[in-house]
């Protein structure tokens, strides 16, 4: 039974550090939309990103007709895999398997006699993955069952809606691994009281009993922090250093914080957005994809995103470590989780989208 918060307990132990709890995280992410990449990123014909969802290696790559496509990597022979980078740009608007040289178009079809000795059965194709694009962003899903992308997430983050998404150019990309499972990560993210003692330099710009959660009712769940006084932006200065707003002008002495379950996490502040996209590797280890973007018209000779950068690269950090170290207590087969503060109805929320999944995923296959 889903309790209401009050009444409600966290997930169990076995949630975090099961193999069995693991392969129903991996079934929820394959049941979800995820980004991948910004529209900016892929605006040229043969520009192409991959990620990773649920183990499979999704690729989207922009046509010559300019509309996206997107499938699973790997070439219908032998499986070799045709994209080996993360991210770049097909010269000649096809790709070439360099195993046997089978060659295929920029929709993932093989063109005939391209590699004269290799069968290839009629209608063969990379196996397609679902696109769409929203906010600036390009959203992958690989389930086909799954509703499209408005109707999946349900009401948007008006915050969202009022910013300047589409306007925004990629800072910096920054990948590392967290050794604790993603739902950490997630339970990290949805709730602030840590920071007087994790996040001495964030609670100073962003004191966490100025903060709100904010259940949207689908897929997205909120959060809002107030600014301090003495401060325009997040970040080492505390100042905006000549950088245009990307918040819109009703939000721009907030944080506003939204979390895409199961595993985007966003935080738009006044002049730019924070992105981190969980890639969960084992009940026990998570890829996170941290990026910065800023508005276009930052990117000028006099543009300077080291206070940014820095003052993130720290707090990262921190909830890396704190994470990891949450990790570690919960290896211990005999503890169980305490029950929620009175101001984790942010992580109860997400918890329950979970337990909901689970439930879901449990009967089904007892069916």
């Amino acid at each position: 039974m889903l309790l209401p918060f009050g009444e409600a307990v966290p997930l169990p132990r076995r949630a975090y550090v099961e193999p069995g709890f693991f392969e129903l995280d991996r079934a929820l992410f394959r049941a979800s939309w995820h980004p991948v990449a910004s529209e900016g990123e892929l605006a040229s014909p043969g520009s192409y990103a991959v990620a990773d969802v649920a183990g499979e290696r999704v690729v989207v790559v922009r046509g010559a007709d300019l509309e996206l496509a997107a499938f699973l990597d790997g070439c219908v022979h032998r499986g070799v895999l045709l994209f080996p980078d993360e991210r770049g740009r097909v010269e000649g608007l096809s790709v070439t398997c360099p195993y046997h040289g089978l060659r295929y178009d920029l929709r993932g079809r093989p063109e005939p006699g391209s590699a004269p000795r290799v069968r290839v059965a009629a209608g063969a194709a990379l196996r397609p993955a679902r696109v769409a694009s929203r906010f600036g962003f390009v959203f992958v899903c690989v389930e086909p069952s799954v509703p499209e992308l408005d109707a999946w997430w349900g009401e948007t983050p008006p915050w969202l809606e009022r910013a300047s998404t589409h306007a925004l150019r990629l800072g910096r990309r920054v990948e590392h691994a967290v050794a604790a499972n993603w739902k950490l990560c997630v339970d990290n993210f949805q709730e602030s009281h840590h920071f007087t003692q994790v996040h001495p330099s964030l609670e100073h710009r962003t004191p966490w009993k100025r903060s709100t959660s904010v259940d949207l009712g689908g897929a997205f769940l909120g959060g809002t922090m107030e600014l301090a006084d003495d401060a325009e932006t997040v970040s080492d200065s505390g100042e905006l250093e000549g950088r245009p707003f990307v918040a819109g002008p009703d939000d721009r002495r907030l944080i506003h914080d939204a979390l895409l379950v199961p595993g985007w996490l966003t935080s738009l502040q006044p002049d730019y957005l924070l992105s981190y996209r969980l890639v969960p590797l084992s009940e026990a280890r998570t890829r996170v994809v941290s990026e910065i973007y800023f508005h276009a018209g930052a990117f000028t000779g006099s543009f300077d995103p080291s206070s940014v950068y820095s003052f993130w690269d720290r707090t990262n950090a921190e909830d890396r470590a704190i994470c990891e170290l949450q990790q570690r207590g919960l290896a211990s087969p005999t503890f169980e989780l305490g029950p929620y503060a009175d101001v984790e109805d942010g992580v109860h929320a997400f918890d329950r989208r979970v337990a909901a999944f689970y439930q879901h995923a449990l009967a089904r296959g007892a069916r």
